[in-house]
């Protein structure tokens, strides 16, 4: 019987130990899309640390993690997650020791960039393109870089109807250059550190050392 007793406060502690992270999570969710207007939508928040109510008192919390759609300059679609360490709030503010983030461009989107008829996929950390030009098949693998704040895209492999193509060659290297493109300002102070191709498309790394939330 007490054994039971127990159990059933346990069980509604943690319930409501659940119901307070979730509110918290939902406050701070509308919170970011009220203050980053590239935001599309709802993001979803975790506020990891158990129980919630403690690490509430003490006004930290080890991590939290935000996954959020975005629209980037362009018009671009982007899934962005943030993943905060060592949260602490206070008066409504929060700040966070450290930060790593993910800005993801899926590769439809790459391919709509490109125009009718381009298909963009990874191969081996590597873009591969394909499109027709002049009703000729031509496929390009190349190197996506970072340089400062531009993302730059090189071709290392090139072919036009099966046959290569010098990927050196200064014309058909200028294409590629004009299609670098400066990223704009990250949110809460993060810094772009690298960039990588993988099966969910182009990601922008990114970390931040002490930011503010909000």
């Amino acid at each position: 019987m007490a054994l039971a007793a127990l159990a059933g406060l346990a069980a509604a502690a943690l319930g409501t130990d659940r119901v307070a992270a979730g509110a918290a999570e939902d406050r701070l969710a509308h919170r970011v899309a009220a203050r980053q207007p590239a935001v599309v939508g709802t993001p979803e928040v975790t506020v990891e640390g158990f129980p919630f109510l403690l690490e509430a008192a003490r006004g930290t919390f080890p991590a939290v993690s935000v996954r959020a759609d975005a629209h980037a300059t362009g018009g671009l679609p982007v899934t962005a997650r943030v993943d905060l360490r060592d949260v602490s709030e206070r008066s409504g503010h929060y700040t966070a020791a450290g930060a790593d983030a993910r800005f993801t461009v899926p590769f439809d989107a790459l391919a709509s960039s490109l125009g009718p008829g381009s298909e963009v996929t990874a191969d081996h950390g590597r873009l591969h393109l394909a499109r027709s030009v002049l009703g000729l098949p031509l496929d390009v693998t190349a190197d996506v870089g970072l340089s400062g704040h531009t993302v730059t895209v090189r071709p290392v492999t090139a072919t036009l109807a099966g046959r290569p193509l010098d990927p050196a060659d200064t014309r058909f290297a200028a294409v590629f250059q004009q299609r670098d493109r400066t990223l704009p300002q990250l949110p809460i102070g993060l810094a772009a550190s690298s960039v990588s191709v993988d099966a969910d498309g182009l990601t922008v790394h990114a970390r931040a050392d002490r930011t503010t939330l909000t």
